[in-house]
């Protein structure tokens, strides 16, 4: 006699050890089976569906039983927790373990997992991405390891709890060690290099000039992560002293707040807004961020903001600390003071009252050099293909004597793919400066990184500023990309604002476009770009620059 039992209706699930699995995505799972018999098929269906869910959010976890009480089926889930987080340091040749130079709760502060929490690889990866980002480590891995659980000694409270159902046992929740392991990079020493620039030669050369620099970094002062740097750049009319130092993550404090702390004499050319209209325009011009050439042409002589006599430099001595915080995952802030004194001079050394045309060039009457003390606000928002900068510094006028204005600066950038390889950048940037404005702060427009096809500021020099430029990319022979591009630039007739009018004297047309095409390779140092562009007077010439245009 074969005796046939049909199978149980399932009237309910309950689940024990679920702690990260959500009771509504349970009794979804089951709900279309709720007062029906029992379809073996199509309860596994739902238990894998509930492993599923483990395996996508990559939580160590799964369904180890599932049993039938009357018509209520009981499920346990085993979810592997985390015992303890441990450092380790690996020497780089034995992969052995070894002393460390980073303090340990340096490395341990940017670790999310902590003891007790269920163990989620998608959790430890981004712990391992983050630790790899300081920039002390070469290799960054995490190894789970099974933990030893003591054993418990019997008793009665035990054993009862131990009968009851579904209550889950001390064993039902296993236990992970994780250790986390590092291999530190060398994070100091001396470098050296050299190069040239479009802003390191004599007026009257049609070459770009040389330039030299040095420089001693130590990215993990102290083992704290902190990083000092001291670096010196010299050309033949610029030159750079900057010492830095950097906190990236003050006091461990929860708002990851960093601070940045400098100090830095800088000599910089001034012949974009001061320097002498050209007579002829037969030579070659020299493009700000980079060797820029121009090629010849007619009628545009005082247009190309390039100096025929000797060179105005502008001596910066500024210091100031700056903090900065996330906001959200896409926006960071930063505030700050600094403190700025600027001399004009010449290539002598001595300072000057005023430019060729009897200009002023320096605010303060009372003695050759200008002092502020500003506040420094900025906002950078970084989306997945836009980008959107504000910067705002505010004068402080703690000294009569002391310059007393406001700047504000936006930059906006948007990348939109046209094609399968192609993209195309848009961008656009502006400022307004109110108040004292000395003319070597005002904005320059023109150049390898403003208007392409014109001379460093041969647009104009205004109080208001407006840039847009278009970009289309496209890939070359590899690593090659190609690039066509329009740009334009106006100062929205601010330049007479400016003290002295330094590009009314020059003849700037305060307002021009250009367009052109180039070539870039992506470099260690950034994008390398070699392109040629034509202004509105259909007078050509060269750029080359180091970075992404704008």
């Amino acid at each position: 006699t074969i005796e046939v039992k049909e199978n149980p209706k399932l009237n309910g699930v309950v689940a024990a050890g679920a702690d990260m699995l959500p009771q509504l995505l349970i009794e979804q799972a089951f709900a279309s089976q709720y007062g029906k018999t029992l379809n073996f098929e199509a309860f596994g269906r739902a238990l894998g569906g509930l492993n599923k869910w483990y395996e996508d959010k990559g939580i160590f976890g799964q369904v180890t039983d599932a049993d039938m009480k009357g018509n209520v089926a009981e499920l346990r889930m085993k979810e592997a927790k985390v015992a303890k987080v441990g450092l380790r340091f690996l020497n780089p040749e034995t992969g052995e373990p070894c002393q460390g130079n980073t303090r340990p709760d340096v490395v341990m502060r940017n670790v999310t997992i902590k003891p007790g929490q269920v163990y989620n690889v998608r959790q430890a990866k981004s712990d391992i991405d983050v630790v790899h980002a300081m920039g002390l480590f070469d290799d960054v891995n995490v190894v789970p390891q099974p933990a030893e659980e003591p054993a418990a000694a019997p008793s009665s409270s035990s054993t009862s709890s131990a009968s009851a159902s579904p209550t889950v046992k001390q064993g039902d929740h296993p236990k992970v060690n994780l250790t986390l392991n590092v291999v530190e990079r060398k994070t100091g020493g001396f470098s050296a290099g050299g190069g040239i620039s479009a802003q390191q030669s004599s007026p009257d050369s049609t070459l770009p000039g040389f330039v030299g620099s040095c420089a001693y970094s130590q990215r993990n002062l102290f083992g704290l992560n902190q990083k000092l740097t001291a670096s010196i750049e010299v050309g033949q009319s610029d030159g750079l002293f900057r010492i830095n130092h950097s906190d990236p993550w003050v006091g461990g404090d929860q708002h990851r707040t960093s601070r940045t702390i400098y100090l830095q004499n800088m000599r910089q050319s001034g012949n974009a807004i001061h320097g002498k209209a050209l007579d002829d325009d037969r030579g070659a011009g020299i493009a700000g961020a980079g060797a820029g050439i121009n090629l010849g042409g007619d009628g545009d002589e005082a247009l190309e903001g390039e100096s025929s006599g000797s060179g105005i430099l502008v001596r910066r001595l500024v210091g100031g600390v700056e903090y900065s915080r996330p906001l959200s995952t896409c926006l960071s802030g930063t505030a700050g003071v600094q403190y700025q004194r600027t001399r004009v001079v010449g290539e002598n050394g001595n300072a000057l009252g005023g430019d060729h045309y009897g200009n002023p060039i320096v605010f303060t009457t009372n003695k050759d050099y200008d002092e502020m003390l500003l506040g420094v606000l900025r906002s950078v928002y970084n989306g997945n293909a836009s980008q959107l900068v504000v910067s705002m510094e505010q004068a402080i006028p703690v000294k009569q004597d002391l310059l007393n204005f406001n700047r504000l600066r936006v930059r906006a950038e948007r990348t939109l793919k046209m094609a399968r390889f192609a993209r195309v950048v848009l961008s656009a940037k502006g400022g307004i400066i109110m108040g004292d404005l000395p003319p070597y702060e005002a904005f320059s427009i023109g150049g390898t990184n403003s208007v392409r096809g014109y001379g460093e500021g041969a647009i104009g020099t205004g109080r208001y500023y407006a840039v847009g430029s278009g970009e289309l990319h496209f890939p070359l022979i590899r690593p090659l990309e190609g690039a066509l591009f329009a740009d334009y630039g106006t100062d929205m007739d601010s330049g007479p604002t400016v003290m002295g009018d330094p590009a009314g004297c020059r003849g700037k047309p305060g307002s021009g476009y250009g367009y052109g095409a180039g070539v870039r390779l992506d470099s260690p140092v950034g994008p390398l770009r070699l392109e040629y562009a034509w202004n509105d007077n259909r007078i050509g010439r060269f750029h080359f620059g180091i970075g992404y245009h704008g």
